[in-house]
């Protein structure tokens, strides 16, 4: 047991010597946390794209937008005034086609609604003594009848006050302006006027003016009794003469409306037209040209 013993001694290995300049030739490695320099590289990177996205859109996508509302808000505005043309002048292809229905629109009116002129002006007078007449209106001025030239006609610079006034009420149309005065009971000049706005001829009625007759006045003033030292004297139911003061004034009459049957005095004016001189009928034009 003693020999294995001292060989096992024998063959056992030396321990291994270390180097004592190991420590200090071995790399030192610092923690410094979850920060490293590939962690921060990537963080930076990352907020480099960010700022570029939140600078992208509010330079770009936040004007594109308010673009986009303001385009859809004048794109509504010119459709809303595009359906209010349409039904106001109906679908316009062209400048040509337009013309052309403006002024078969102007033909057809001027054949439904305006008589010839020289019958329209007889046709006029009768209609006018006819209406005065059956109303039993006294006519105390007029009619005055004054031509109205179409506008396509230049216009005097020498005219009066009256004739300029008169100036708005010409048209493409020839006409004749007429001015009137009637006294008569208001019920009758009522359905005077009445019959004039809804007769055959195409009448604008400028101007109306209604006042107290003269005609009235002096009748109220003839019918008021007069008194005089001769004039008999008023007495009571006994017969005994009721005093009366001397110095008392007549009171003058309270103003009243207008009654039934009260005479009122009417001044109208109004602007007839009449079809132009050289204007020809379309089924004429069309029967001539088959």
């Amino acid at each position: 047991m003693a020999e294995i013993e001292v060989q096992a001694e024998q063959t056992a290995p030396e321990p291994a010597t270390q180097d004592p300049t190991l420590y200090s030739r071995r790399p030192r490695k610092v923690y410094a946390g979850m920060w490293g320099p590939l962690e921060i590289g990537a963080v930076a990177v990352s907020g480099f794209f960010l700022l570029a996205a939140i600078l992208a859109y509010t330079f770009f996508i936040v004007p594109s937008d308010n673009s986009v509302v303001k385009n859809r808000a004048e794109a509504d505005r010119l459709e809303a005034e595009k359906i209010t043309a349409q039904s106001k002048y109906g679908e316009i292809t062209t400048t040509e086609g337009q013309v052309a229905k403006l002024l078969d629109s102007a033909d057809n009116f001027e054949l439904r609604y305006l008589p010839a002129a020289d019958n329209g002006r007889s046709a006029l007078y009768q209609r006018l003594n006819g209406l005065i007449a059956a109303y039993g209106l006294v006519n105390t001025a007029g009619p005055d009848y004054q031509p109205l030239e179409p506008i396509t006609e230049a216009a005097s610079n020498n005219q009066s006050q009256e004739e300029r006034g008169r100036e708005r009420f010409r048209s493409l149309f020839p006409g004749v302006y007429v001015t009137t005065t009637v006294e008569g009971s208001y019920q009758d000049l009522r359905r005077f006027i009445r019959d004039i706005e809804t007769g055959g001829e195409f009448a604008v009625i400028s101007a109306i003016e209604l006042a107290p007759s003269d005609t009235q006045q002096k009748a109220d003033t003839a019918k008021q009794p007069v008194q005089g030292p001769d004039a008999p004297t008023a007495v009571d139911q006994r017969g005994f003469p009721i005093a009366q003061d001397p110095n008392e004034k007549a009171r003058p009459d309270k103003p009243k409306g207008k009654t039934h049957g009260e005479i009122v005095s009417l001044r109208i004016e109004m602007a007839v037209y009449f079809r132009r001189a050289n204007f020809a009928p379309p089924l004429a034009n069309e029967g001539a040209t088959e």
